[in-house]
């Protein structure tokens, strides 16, 4: 029974500190068993002390070094050192290796203090199309819009991407220079005091609070249904899907 698991005091109803709280224990919960899942696919002999080191997990991963005279791709050789720079940041104590702790802010940087920095170096890398560091508004766009995927609208742009430029001028770009650099970059992609759970059960809580009374009801819950299965409240949908929704 899922809603019961949200409604903590029971009263019958979701409030947003019940969906907050049960948000989080959701993301935590797909973190901490992500983390294991994987830690454990290691080899026990690779594994000393409580802690694997870079080598042994790069060959584990990417496989033994190429031989004398082979050469990487480029690509290869991208993605074995933009792992190499995230593993640097998540080994807190700078011993060369990572224990599960550490580990778990490599495998999921979003949810470590110390790495946010990498997470928006490693984002305006994946953005930075021209590659001078910075972001600018078609890079921006570029990133959440294809117009192939709108071939209805014959090349006009969707009123979301006029909405989504004028946030970059008017709120991303706070120096007005036309693109965005890594503070700026930060303030976005990870920004201080955001808190994700918040966000996403007053999110819901907005959308599902048909009669407006700060709450949801089960009847609520399934007239929303869709959007439920598009939450981390329900493991995006993976909750749902092991119940009839008569049955939550």
């Amino acid at each position: 029974m899922l809603v019961p698991k949200m409604d903590s005091d029971g009263d019958g109803f979701v409030e947003e500190k019940e969906l907050k709280e049960h948000i989080n224990f959701m993301q935590k919960r797909y973190v901490n068993n992500d983390v294991e899942r994987t830690w454990k696919n290691y080899k026990k002999e690779k594994i000393q002390d409580g802690k694997i080191k870079w080598e042994d997990y790069r060959e584990m991963v990417y496989g033994s070094p190429t031989g004398e005279g082979q050469e990487l791709s480029p690509e290869y050789a991208k993605m074995i050192a933009r792992d190499q720079k995230r593993w640097s940041v998540a080994d807190y104590d700078l011993d060369g290796a990572l224990d599960r702790t550490e580990y778990g802010c490599f495998m999921h940087p979003e949810d470590c203090d110390h790495m946010r920095d990498i997470v928006v170096a490693e984002t305006v890398e994946d953005i930075d199309k021209n590659k001078d560091g910075y972001v600018d508004a078609e890079e921006y766009i570029g990133d959440m819009y294809r117009p192939e995927d709108y071939p209805e609208l014959n090349g006009k742009e969707p009123d979301w991407v006029q909405s989504e430029r004028e946030m970059f001028k008017e709120h991303r770009d706070k120096d007005g220079d036309g693109k965005l650099n890594q503070e700026e970059m930060r303030d976005w992609i990870m920004p201080v005091g955001f808190d994700h759970a918040e966000a996403e059960a007053r999110h819901l809580v907005g959308i599902a609070d048909d009669n407006k009374d700060g709450k949801l009801s089960l009847e609520e819950i399934l007239a929303h249904y869709d959007t439920f299965v598009g939450s981390q409240a329900t493991d995006y949908g993976e909750q749902l899907q092991k119940h009839d929704p008569s049955e939550l």
